[in-house]
């Protein structure tokens, strides 16, 4: 049998033979320092030379090998980790944590390790299988159980999360930053809350009436991050009382828009017979949000229109707010409300000091804008303070004051003192 061999240019086969013995010879060196070098704080630093030079695959070869010789070399093993991670490799690292948990959990660094860790496991699912497994051969640090509380709110189970931000909230030892972590996934995971609010004004003499008073209990349910309330207002002004029942809403359609929706109906002569409110809410550039919508009141025999416009900025711990009401026009009078809102946050979202400047009656003053329609040309100019602070997770009080100077006729001018306390449970 004849057996026909190619032959192939001389200069096509001496490169072949070129490109395989440098092949073979890196080869070589590479798994001669694998399997030669046995000197592991050697092997510890040159890959942790590779690691910091981004060759992660190399450094890596280097950890495998000191492990192989020290599987106790505790640092060998973390940069181990590293590697994998920047190999996004990162279910392969889940064991090695696994034994520095178990055997060297505080070893400097460790902890943190496994708490990034459990933040790159992508699957909320998968992070607290991961963490569970932990939990098995010892109890979970402060850090990391505020972490499954976060996950398990991502996985959509806000009772357990719950349970356990309450649990850790009670924890005098904790500090500030953890406590703000708590606060927030407290009230993420709020389903309800019961709630009342006492206001008083107090007339100068100038206006020849008694002090007005009205209390306000409400309730509010959580449907996932949508907020619906129902408020009944009750005002006894000495000549008559009255009842505003209300039902309130804040759907919620994406990270950057939501909106306020408001409905009221009254038995008496002091509140509208009917209200409606709807403002739209848009964030814009990340620190500001527009706010777009209308008002409609509607009297026995008349309806009265307002037009809104709002623009709010996030800077720092300050809330600034600004907001124009246009309307209602009666006789021919165009009512005109303008005012400025500021906050200072404290340590989170529900302590605050507050601050209200502005001139006229906003048609959302449900108690003392029937003084609109009494005087539609008044000038009306008035300054409101306040905290509101809570008292552990549950309970949330607020207290304000507030002073208005206004028109009574042409050629007399009142003041008005007003108080406001309100307190809420939620759980």
């Amino acid at each position: 049998m004849i057996i026909f061999t190619p032959v192939l240019p001389k200069s096509t086969s001496m490169n072949r033979s070129l490109l395989l013995c440098l092949f073979f010879f890196a080869f070589v060196k590479v798994n001669a320092q694998q399997i030669t070098e046995k000197n592991t704080d050697s092997l510890y630093f040159q890959g942790l030379e590779l690691y910091q030079d981004k060759q992660y695959q190399e450094s890596l070869q280097y950890t495998n090998r000191g492990l192989q010789l020290a599987p106790e070399y505790h640092d060998i093993r973390i940069l181990r980790v590293r590697n994998l991670w920047a190999l996004d490799s990162i279910d392969q690292a889940t064991t090695d944590l696994e034994f520095l948990m178990q055997n060297a959990q505080d070893y400097p660094g460790v902890r943190e390790l496994t708490v990034r860790h459990t933040k790159l496991l992508k699957d909320p699912e998968d992070a607290l299988a991961y963490l569970e497994q932990l939990e098995k051969t010892q109890s979970l640090s402060a850090n990391m159980l505020i972490l499954k509380s976060e996950l398990l709110l991502q996985n959509k189970d806000k009772k357990a999360s719950r349970e356990i931000a309450l649990d850790l909230f009670n924890n005098r030892e904790l500090d500030q930053n953890k406590r703000y972590v708590l606060q927030n996934i407290l009230k993420r995971t709020i389903r309800d809350e019961i709630g009342v609010n006492y206001q008083y004004i107090y007339f100068s003499d100038e206006y020849n009436r008694e002090n007005w008073q009205t209390i306000s209990p409400e309730f509010q349910h959580y449907f996932n991050s949508s907020a619906v309330i129902a408020r009944v207002n009750y005002t006894d002004r000495g000549y008559d009382q009255s009842t505003l029942y209300e039902l309130e809403s804040y759907p919620v359609f994406s990270n950057k828009v939501y909106a306020f929706l408001n409905l009221g109906i009254s038995d008496g002569t002091l509140y509208p017979d009917l209200r409606t409110s709807a403002s739209l809410f848009v964030n814009i550039f990340s620190i500001f949000e527009l706010e777009t919508g209308a008002r409609l009141l509607h009297f026995s025999d008349e309806d009265y229109y307002s037009g809104i416009l709002g623009l709010t900025m996030y800077k720092g711990k300050f809330y600034i707010n600004s907001r124009v009401f246009l309307g209602p026009e009666i006789n021919d009078q165009l009512t005109q409300n303008y005012q400025l809102n500021v906050r200072y946050y404290l340590n989170n979202a529900d302590n605050f000091f507050f601050l209200r400047l502005g001139t006229g009656i906003s048609p959302d003053e449900t108690t003392i804008f029937t003084q609109v329609q009494e005087n539609p040309s008044l000038e009306a100019y008035y300054s409101n303070l306040g905290l509101n602070f809570t008292i552990g997770p549950h309970h949330i009080f607020q207290v304000g004051g507030g002073y208005l100077f206004e028109d009574i006729t042409s050629n007399r001018q009142g003041d008005q003192f007003i108080g406001n306390v309100g307190y809420r449970y939620r759980f």
